[in-house]
Formats: C-alpha cells, structure tokens, sequence
C-alpha cells in the first residue's frame, strides 16, 4: 500500500502543563509521536498555537509523510473555550492547509471518548487542571468545574501548588525551625532549581510557563502528605474534598441515587494512589461501593478518533491497543 492510500490522523492532548502529539492510522498503526510542553489556548493562545503548529509538522517530519497526507486532525486542548486561542490554532494551521481538516475540542472530550465507552461512568480529570464530566441521556453533557485555573477551580494540580506556596509566603518569617514548611520549601526550591525563595517567586512570575511550573510541585506536595507532613496533608485533603464535592455535585445532576459509582481517571495527580486513597474517603458516605478505570493510551487518541468520525471513517480502540499505542500522558 502507498503511503498515500492511508489514512492518516493526528491526535493532540494539550493540557497547561505538557503537550502530546500522535499520529496514527485508522487501521490503529501507531507512526509518530512527540511529548512537548504545554498548550492551553486560554492562557497564552499565542505560544499554545505556535506549540502546536510545530508539533504537527514534526509528527509528519518523523512519519516521512508530507502535511497534506494528513486526512484529520483531533486538537483536545485545555481552555478550548476561548475563541481568541482557537483562531489564533486555526490562523497557524491555514498555512499548511489542514485547518479545514481540524476540529478542536476540550481535552476532556478527548479523554471520555477512551475512558467512558459508551457513555457509561464519570470522566474525573485531575492533573494541572480540574474537571468531572458525564453524559445524560440524549448525549446532553454535564460538567462541574472546569472553569479554569484562575477562575476559582479547588483541587486541582495547580491548587495544589498555589496553596503550598501560599503557605511559604504567608509563613515566610517562620519557616526556619518549622520541619513541615522546611520540607515544602526544599521541594520547591528543587522544583525550580534556586537556592532562595524570592528570587524563585521573581522568576516564576515572570515565566509563560508558571501554571505548570506551579501545578508541577503538586506530586511532591502529596508525596510529603502521605509521609505525614502536617500542612501538605491539609493541602491535599482540602483537595480531595473539593473534588468530592465536585463529582457529588454532577451526581445531583445526573439524577444518581446507587450505592455504587464507577470513575475513570485522567490526569496525573488522579493516578496518585494515595491522593485518591482520600477521595474515596470523601466520597464513601454517598457511595460505599467505588470503582476506578483508567484508560491505557492517551487522550491523544481519543481526539483523532472523533476527528477521524466527522469523516465517516470508524478507529477501534482495541487496535490501537493492539498496536504500539502510547501509555497515557
């Protein structure tokens, strides 16, 4: 078969913090893929468009195959709801003539595609950002926050983040001598490889990166709560809580009243066992009976798989699977 006869489908997961690119056929024939940093149109539409532009030309630079063989385009992208931040994707893409083969959608459609076949169960993300989505019947979809990191979202990886240099800052004077904010501050100091905090607070206010530089703390914040560091267990358990009130709230919508509940997992800070080990305290007055899924390949599929459908042209998650699918994100 001539490389030309395939159809080709380029997938993209771009969350504030990194940014996954894939390129696959329909047959589910891994080809490509690229790992960069993050793409959330909403924060700096400029740098996310131009991320994602360079990331696509070099998927096809690494397949050996020339823009135009590429059939469709799935962009799963945080803060998708800003119209400046898409036209600004769209603009970039013009000039290699795929914008017209480009649909571009939140990243969590993206990740329920994979981890809620059939519509069944509840899409719980937590990594940089935060957000529970489900479908009711009719395909309507519900979501509870989401909103954005500045807009006021709890729980989230950067919540995590802020809150723990929250405290270092509120309690500058007297972190020496205490051995809870002593340990924050040396993992944050690590994170951003200073030596001392105000020139590391400079930096960080001055980086287009700090949303992910800040939601990048969040693991070691945790890692520290599950070793008994009072103030990062505070932190995290305040999380969990949020995020409970945040899925209890979509059950309401949703009209749930089971004992039983089943959650697929995205994100980072969701897989950690221990921030979920809390959660799931949070959540077992309302559902003693909890089970959790994770999906095996990345969300970036599940982008190209819905743009793959505009075209009538059907990708079987099992091939993908099958094939050298990536793990996810």
């Amino acid at each position: 078969m001539k490389i030309e006869d395939r159809f080709y489908i380029i997938g993209v997961d771009g969350g504030a913090s990194k940014t996954r690119g894939i390129l696959f056929t329909d047959e589910g024939e891994t080809i490509a893929s690229i790992i960069d940093k993050g793409s959330n149109v909403s924060v700096n539409g400029e740098v996310a468009a131009t991320r994602i532009y360079d990331m696509i030309k070099n998927l096809c630079s690494v397949a050996e195959i020339p823009t135009e063989y590429v059939d469709a385009v799935g962009l799963g992208l945080a803060g998708s709801s800003s119209q400046d931040g898409r036209d600004m994707v769209f603009g970039k893409l013009d000039n290699i003539k795929l914008s017209q083969r480009t649909i571009i959608m939140n990243d969590d459609e993206a990740a329920f595609v994979l981890g809620c076949l059939g519509d069944f169960g509840i899409l719980v993300t937590v990594g940089t950002g935060i957000n529970c989505m489900s479908r009711i019947a009719g395909g309507k979809t519900v979501r509870q926050a989401g909103k954005g990191h500045d807009q006021g979202d709890r729980g989230s990886g950067y919540w995590i983040g802020r809150q723990a240099l929250l405290n270092l800052t509120l309690n500058e004077t007297s972190v020496l001598g205490d051995q809870d904010l002593e340990e924050i501050m040396s993992v944050f100091l690590k994170h951003v490889e200073e030596e001392e905090y105000q020139v590391a607070i400079e930096k960080l206010n001055e980086s287009d990166d700090a949303v992910s530089i800040i939601a990048g703390i969040a693991e070691s914040i945790i890692e520290l709560a599950e070793k008994g560091n009072e103030v990062a267990l505070s932190i995290m358990q305040e999380a969990t809580h949020a995020v409970s009130e945040y899925i209890i709230a979509l059950t309401d919508e949703l009209e749930y009243n089971e004992n039983h509940i089943v959650l697929s997992g995205n994100g980072s800070v969701i897989r950690n066992d221990f921030f979920r080990k809390s959660l799931n305290d949070d959540l077992r007055f309302n559902f003693p009976d909890i089970k959790w899924t994770f999906s095996s390949i990345s969300p970036a599929y599940g982008a190209g798989i819905l743009a793959a459908k505009l075209h009538d042209v059907e990708v079987k998650i099992s091939d993908i699977v099958k094939g050298d699918a990536l793990a996810p994100a």
